[in-house]
């Protein structure tokens, strides 16, 4: 049985890489559904009220990390098999479809990029019985995970189109920092100099803000996430006013550390932190994101980083749409 899942497993990750090319499907038709919402297809109502129903909710709806009320990474609907015979919902960006079919042989997973609408991610668990199909989810849980949050951020990054692009605030930025990002429209530059600048989107319901710090690189230990903090820390009180005299922005870690992880972003090294913001003297506060990685080409420590204030809102839709245009930079040649 061991080393049935393990084939099974090295096939999955195999398709994770392979489906971006080789299986790769270029329809014309674009993606529906809503942000951080997955249609998860069963062969009938008992799989979803049943164990594997509760796998799959345990898998997609953990909590969406450090923000101040707790909100699940995914939305989950769930459907009938027969339901993908409907253009509507075969054209969502994120379908997870569970088959169990007495009649194979072993389990086995299956990934397509882009099958029926474009950007798209189609993972098909099936198995010969329920017990292989837990024993198969669990074993899949966080490269399935993965694929889902890229392709939210490759959808949300490509809704912001030529036509939906600032090419103002771009232009800036290639020109400051030689970074390509993909600043949507309706986000203005409050500020910019030769090492950092500030971006931000003000309507009556929330602000949502982008920073990017750079510093000439020294050494390995400026990745350290308590060095990364102080710098924000620093950045944030001078750089970022409060509502109030006397007020700045800084870290809210008196009861929530900040976490961090190490990760391959865009096949750089870089530092995540997620955390919580705060304004001393005063009572705003929210999450923030950031990804510190080094430009070896110019020598340069580079961080970019967005927050967002967003009282009485759930936070969840704008973090994703604050990390998909960090996750949009790209170094210029």
């Amino acid at each position: 049985m061991k080393s049935k899942i393990l084939s099974i497993i090295l096939v999955f990750i195999t398709l994770l890489v392979v489906s971006c090319s080789e299986i790769t499907r270029v329809s014309e038709q674009s993606s529906t559904g809503g942000i951080n919402e997955i249609l998860v297809i069963t062969n009938s109502p008992q799989q979803w009220t049943g164990e594997i129903g509760d796998t799959i909710r345990k898998q997609f709806t953990q909590d969406l990390q450090l923000l101040p009320v707790p909100e699940p990474q995914f939305n989950l609907v769930n459907l009938h098999e027969s339901s993908l015979s409907k253009d509507i919902f075969k054209k969502h960006h994120n379908i997870f479809i569970i088959n169990i079919d007495t009649s194979l042989a072993e389990a086995n997973v299956d990934v397509k990029k882009n099958l029926w609408a474009n950007p798209q991610i189609v993972i098909s668990v099936n198995a010969p019985n329920h017990h292989e199909c837990l024993v198969i989810l669990e074993q899949i849980r966080k490269n399935a995970m993965d694929l889902y949050l890229d392709n939210e951020r490759t959808r949300i990054s490509n809704s912001y189109g030529n036509q939906f692009k600032n090419n103002v605030i771009s232009g800036d930025l290639r020109k400051y920092f030689n970074l390509e990002m993909n600043i949507p429209k309706g986000y203005e530059l409050a500020k910019i100099d030769s090492n950092n600048a500030w971006i931000r989107k003000e309507t009556a319901a929330n602000s949502m803000n982008i920073l990017i710090m750079t510093k000439p690189y020294t050494s390995l230990d400026e990745l350290k996430p308590a060095e990364i903090t102080k710098r924000r820390n620093q950045l944030t009180q001078t750089y970022i006013p409060g509502p109030t005299p006397g007020s700045f922005q800084t870290i809210s870690d008196e009861y929530i550390e900040p976490i961090s992880r190490e990760l391959d972003f865009h096949g750089w090294f870089a530092v995540e932190i997620r955390g919580l913001w705060k304004v001393e003297n005063d009572f705003m506060g929210g999450p923030f994101i950031s990804y510190t990685f080094v430009d070896q080409k110019r020598n340069r420590l580079i961080t970019i980083d967005a927050f967002l204030y967003g009282p009485k809102q759930k936070k969840a839709p704008f973090v994703r749409e604050l990390e998909a245009i960090l996750w949009s930079s790209r170094f210029m040649e």
